[in-house]
């Protein structure tokens, strides 16, 4: 399957961390996802994005090679997967990937625009045995399927959160999860100056209203995809049932290395 674009997709926006102007152009590709950052002598690095690459999963993904750094990928990752891209070179002019409000709806606005279609994905990808990983009381599955689903279980403390299940599979719409905003608590917001622009946790709610009432839920389901696409394949792509219990970056990393492996 060769699916890339016809031609370049521009885009420009303000770095989250960086609080800088971040261009980022997406190009035709003919060799799987690649990131190419300027470096300080103004030549070019390319960076793989496979799980092979990752040098930080603390708060987002963040992809490097020898000095230079790429963050904040998993949402344009996301976006690119769900419209059944597979082959495309990124040129990043910053630091980080634009993070918009907090979705992959930057990405599918910018799809739409320029009258890029979905394309279906098949599930042709055999998984040759369960997967599991485990950080602490977290967990994350893999287990061999007829289809492909992804499966979330989130437990929050928090009135309008508590205990969350949600699915995205082969029958779900893209809006499902492209949609789903990032949330964080009021503390980590101000230390980022994002307070007042994200979805931010208060004791009682939320300080925006929700565009789903289980929107936290589905946005672990949009990470959850778009990390998965560092294994090198469209996660649609394996008939398998992905079960992630309270997990993130960490542990979704380390199963895309290990699809990547298990694959080679």
């Amino acid at each position: 399957m060769y699916n890339t674009v016809a031609q370049p997709l521009i885009l420009s926006a303000i770095g989250l961390t960086s609080k800088q102007m971040v261009k980022v152009e997406l190009k035709p590709g003919n060799s799987g996802i690649n990131f190419f950052l300027k470096t300080s002598s103004q030549s070019l690095i390319k960076i793989p994005a496979t799980a092979n690459y990752v040098v930080n999963t603390l708060r987002n993904v963040v992809l490097g090679i020898k000095s230079e750094r790429i963050c904040l990928v998993e949402h344009l990752l996301a976006a690119i997967g769900l419209f059944g891209l597979n082959n495309l070179d990124i040129f990043v002019d910053g630091p980080e990937i634009p993070l918009g409000d907090g979705s992959a709806k930057l990405w599918l606005d910018l799809f739409y625009a320029n009258s890029l279609k979905p394309v279906p994905v098949v599930a042709d990808i055999e998984l040759p045995e369960p997967v599991v990983f485990k950080q602490n009381s977290s967990y994350l599955l893999a287990l061999p399927d007829s289809r492909f689903s992804l499966n979330y279980l989130m437990d929050w403390q928090h009135p309008l959160i508590g205990k969350r299940w949600q699915e995205f599979n082969d029958k779900s719409l893209i809006e499902d999860i492209g949609l789903a905003r990032t949330f964080g608590s009021l503390k980590d917001h101000k230390l980022l100056g994002v307070d007042e622009v994200m979805v931010t946790l208060t004791p009682d709610g939320f300080s925006q209203e929700l565009i789903f009432n289980d929107e936290p839920v589905r946005h672990k389901l949009l990470d959850l995809f778009g990390d998965l696409m560092l294994s090198g394949y469209n996660p649609q792509r394996f008939k398998a049932k992905f079960i992630s219990v309270k997990g993130g970056h960490t542990l979704d990393v380390k199963m895309a290395g290990k699809l990547l492996d298990l694959l080679k």
